[in-house]
């Protein structure tokens, strides 16, 4: 989500029910991606009332506040909360994901946001949020092997930890190279929450890398048309369907994918290269 992504045991955890957050993790979603950020906000805000630990929507509604360049609003509103608890774990966590939010800004801060996920962990050692935190400063300063084993632990604890299983499946799939593993866990996430374009979009990187070109297709098709302003792996995908065209020999549909991903990032030096590229192929007799 925040942009920059041996399993063992946790290989096998399942996705079997849906959090009660879902009906509003997802509108709020289909709002973000249209950019009408003020209307994602309050359904965001509200499935992280109900599941406080879901990561996955408490990232959507941290971010649909940087989009509207207006993170200080929503850090002073969780610090307030914060304070109001006491020492919550819950809610200290969360102060971690808003300071996590402002550190991306203001690399300093994501020292303190560290401070409050070990903290939140230190007071429950059952909050996923926490481990999950830890997990993506360490995934952010691209410290792998530490930041795996958080997700790993959140994970054992909350399945359904949609962010854990996205970023761990990251490391398998571009730091460990193993794109079968990865594929495991992102098909789960799209069975679990199929309107989650950045899971399609993990799909189909992970069968490209397997070689399967022709079903990576859907899935960034899929991704692609979820998130078609490029908000987070939309203009990945697009850029990625091309290359998947390409290598089943299609360079007309390589050219169309790739015309899409030039739309999205007009400047994109790649893409200009291998549409140029695509013209002078020759597809399938």
């Amino acid at each position: 989500m925040f942009k920059h992504i041996a399993l063992g045991a946790a290989t096998l955890l399942l996705l079997s029910n849906p959090g009660w957050a879902q009906n509003e993790l997802e509108a709020g979603m289909v709002s973000f991606y249209q950019e009408k950020f003020d209307d994602a906000i309050p359904l965001l805000d509200k499935a992280v009332r109900q599941e406080p630990q879901n990561t996955l929507a408490m990232a959507y509604l941290l971010h649909s506040y940087y989009r509207k360049r207006d993170i200080t609003t929503i850090v002073t509103k969780i610090e307030q909360e914060a304070v109001s608890k006491g020492s919550d774990p819950v809610a200290q966590a969360q102060l971690g994901m808003a300071y996590f939010l402002k550190g991306l800004v203001m690399p300093n801060v994501m020292e303190e946001s560290l401070t409050e996920f070990k903290n939140a962990a230190k007071d429950d050692t059952k909050c996923s949020l926490a481990y999950t935190g830890m997990g993506m400063v360490y995934f952010q300063k691209r410290m792998m092997p530490r930041a795996k084993g958080y997700f790993v632990r959140a994970l054992r604890i909350n399945p359904h930890d949609v962010m854990a299983l996205d970023r761990l499946g990251n490391i398998l799939l571009v730091d460990d190279k193993k794109p079968d593993e990865a594929l495991q866990l992102y098909q789960r996430i799209v069975d679990e929450l199929p309107t989650y374009p950045d899971g399609h979009y993990f799909v189909g990187s992970a069968l490209y890398d397997l070689k399967r070109y022709e079903e990576a297709v859907q899935p960034l098709l899929r991704a692609r048309d979820l998130d078609p302003k490029g908000i987070t792996q939309g203009f990945d995908a697009a850029a990625l369907l091309g290359d998947c065209y390409m290598k089943l020999n299609r360079p007309s549909e390589a050219i169309a994918a790739f015309e899409v991903a030039k739309k999205i990032r007009p400047d994109s030096q790649y893409v200009q290269v291998r549409m140029e590229k695509a013209k002078t192929s020759k597809p399938n007799s």
